[in-house]
């Protein structure tokens, strides 16, 4: 990543971001501190933090300080989420460690998550522009709303998609988004060009997480840091097992298995169902959207001026393009 980094002309932004989030965790209760560094530590790309910094200019010119304290508000509510996600789905792994709830416990993990939160509006204060309080705000809003929405039935088609859009657009593209704005609004851009990279900014987690959902059928365990279908294994309806019962599931198999999910004693359905999704046209169908919205957010960069847009528009080729 630091060669990204350096690519991207924000490797000192960057490295001033994680100095500022390592030296956060001072509590002395150590059911606390130790579960927060246990996340905050455990690797991730930084990608919201890289869009906010970007947003705000990056390329090597010189950024303001404010605007390493609204990249770390937005690291810092994406990691609370993970823990409350982790927590509420049951996953036993996060980046190739145990979860906080399967290390410590449930309490720890509950508790762990809500520091977390409170050391984000510690960094939110710091920045000192309320317009980065409102926009994080909203997204740490509309984060809880999409974590609590289920997709919980695969057809009819249209009202199945309607569901898994709601869910990721709250749940991941919300956060994208305020990244991006905040970033504008960090490095003093105009309303007209945060209203763009903030559209730019949704519709790249939208990508973001049809990718990522992608990969958790057909990704490879060791980059993953996890096993192939955990979702499904979770009950979790995603847009590759959608398209999969929509468009390959003559015999209804999967959509036996749907119904059914939460209450299948025996894994090995679990494992022929994994196998026919990852058979089916559901990843590439998935993909194909996922590219999709990143031609949206390439179009939202026409406002942008020409070295941001090119910076920006290698982050959209990047999530679209990975394998982990």
């Amino acid at each position: 990543m630091d060669e990204l980094f350096a690519r991207l002309g924000i490797a000192a932004e960057m490295a001033r971001l994680e100095e500022y989030i390592g030296g956060l965790i001072d509590s002395p209760v150590l059911l606390i501190a130790e579960p927060a560094r246990h996340i905050l530590t455990a690797g991730g790309k930084r990608l919201r933090a890289m869009l906010t910094f970007l947003s705000a200019g990056g390329n090597g010119r010189p950024l303001p300080g404010s605007v390493v304290y609204a990249a770390a508000a937005i690291e810092l509510v994406h990691a609370a989420s993970l823990v409350h996600d982790d927590l509420i789905d049951q996953s036993p792994h996060r980046r190739g460690r145990p979860t906080i709830h399967e290390k410590w416990s449930h309490d720890a993990a509950l508790l762990a998550g809500d520091y977390i939160f409170a050391l984000a509006a510690r960094a939110i204060a710091i920045s000192g522009d309320i317009r980065v309080m409102e926009h994080i705000a909203e997204a740490a809003t509309a984060v809880c709303e999409g974590e609590i929405s289920p997709v919980d039935q695969v057809e009819p088609l249209e009202e199945s998609l309607a569901a898994y859009t709601f869910k990721i657009g709250r749940k991941t593209a919300a956060l994208f988004e305020a990244a991006a704005r905040v970033g504008a609004v960090c490095g003093g851009c105009g309303d007209g060009e945060v209203e763009s990279l903030g559209y730019f900014g949704y519709a790249l987690g939208m990508a973001f997480q049809i990718v990522d959902d992608v990969l958790d059928y057909i990704g490879d365990e060791r980059t993953l840091g996890k096993p192939a279908g955990g979702d499904l294994r979770r009950g979790l309806i995603t847009l590759p097992l959608i398209y999969a019962v929509a468009y390959d599931d003559g015999d209804g198999f999967l959509r036996q298995t749907v119904d059914r999910l939460g209450h299948i004693a025996d894994p090995r359905e679990i494992d022929e169902a994994l196998r026919r999704v990852q058979a089916s046209s559901g990843p590439a169908r998935a993909r194909q959207e996922a590219e999709r919205y990143q031609k949206e957010a390439l179009q939202h960069l026409h406002a942008v001026d020409g070295s941001r847009r090119d910076l920006l528009a290698e982050i959209a080729r990047l999530v679209v393009e990975r394998e982990y």
